[in-house]
């Protein structure tokens, strides 16, 4: 098994991944990711994966989709979402 394939069915695994991308993309250190970060860590992984760069509709799209409380930014638990869909695509490759 993978690891990406590990991460993916162990959810504490998953968590504290999470967790420490989290922390990394969480540049204020306000507890939420708000759009400016969202864009900027979007970016880099489009950069890394050599895709075009997420635009600022694109940007708005991510967070209105994982914003589930709609406050606007994005929580832990919101942004599990992300990582997880993340690593699906990439455990697909």
């Amino acid at each position: 098994m993978s690891d990406l394939q590990e991460i993916l069915q162990d959810r504490s695994k998953l968590m504290e991944l999470t967790k420490e991308v989290f922390d990394i993309v969480d540049k204020n250190g306000s507890g939420a990711i708000d759009k400016e970060e969202l864009r900027e860590a979007l970016t880099i992984v489009a950069k890394d994966a050599e895709m075009s760069l997420p635009t600022e509709s694109e940007v708005e799209g991510v967070l209105k989709a994982l914003d589930t409380n709609g406050n606007g930014t994005l929580d832990l638990v919101e942004f599990e979402a992300l990582i997880y869909d993340v690593l699906v695509a990439l455990s697909s490759q």
